[in-house]
């Protein structure tokens, strides 16, 4: 807008016009979406963000509502934020959030037995997990070697991903399978593996190791 000059006691004096916008930065966009029968937060992340790596900032705005990261119900609603954006610490609140698994129940004190009787044979003891393992070549050595190095142990810290092939725990047990899967065995994380990759092929992984 332009004012004109005008005189005030014989001096011309200009009006400065001084625009002030009313209008607030637009805040960050927000949508919904309704839980399906199988779907996951990871999921969920990949389907709306592009990566299941961010479900922790999925969770963060739903926190309210979403009390353990690994329980959703189908027909629930969850807000979807635009930008994602997932820090340590939303990871960390992320990962305490998920229960500890339940301690193992004390194994049965059997009795002595009779004098009579032979003792039983020792039961034959479950294989040691293998302290490191290349997986059978291919795409699966790849993905072993990008996420995990080899180790069946490995913890990412600030995911909490873990294992040969770095399942996140809440894709570990949408997949069926209970604990973490650094603690399993190589086959069963070899399983779990074989059934994400007939479920999604490798978009798990192809984005993130190049193999």
């Amino acid at each position: 807008m332009t004012f004109t000059s005008i005189a005030v006691g014989g001096v011309a004096k200009s009006l400065i016009a001084v625009t002030i916008s009313l209008h607030p930065g637009a805040a960050a966009h927000q949508s919904s979406v309704t839980v399906k029968s199988g779907d996951t937060l990871s999921s969920i992340s990949q389907r709306e963000y592009g990566s299941a790596k961010d479900w922790p900032a999925l969770w963060w705005i739903n926190r309210g509502t979403v009390r353990n990261p690994n329980v959703i119900q189908a027909g629930q609603q969850l807000r979807v934020s635009g930008r994602p954006t997932v820090t340590p610490a939303m990871v960390r609140a992320a990962m305490a959030a998920v229960p500890a698994p339940p301690a193992p129940a004390p194994a049965p004190v059997s009795a002595a037995p009779a004098a009579s009787e032979a003792p039983a044979a020792p039961a034959a003891q479950a294989p040691a997990q293998a302290s490191s393992y290349s997986g059978g070549g291919g795409y699966q050595s790849c993905v072993i070697a990008a996420e995990s190095g080899g180790n069946p142990g490995a913890v990412n810290p600030v995911s909490g991903a873990g294992g040969l092939y770095q399942f996140l725990p809440s894709t570990w047990h949408a997949l069926g399978f209970s604990g973490l899967p650094q603690n399993a065995s190589v086959a069963e994380q070899n399983a779990a593996y074989a059934k994400e990759y007939a479920q999604s092929g490798g978009s798990a992984w192809s984005p993130y190791d190049g193999c």
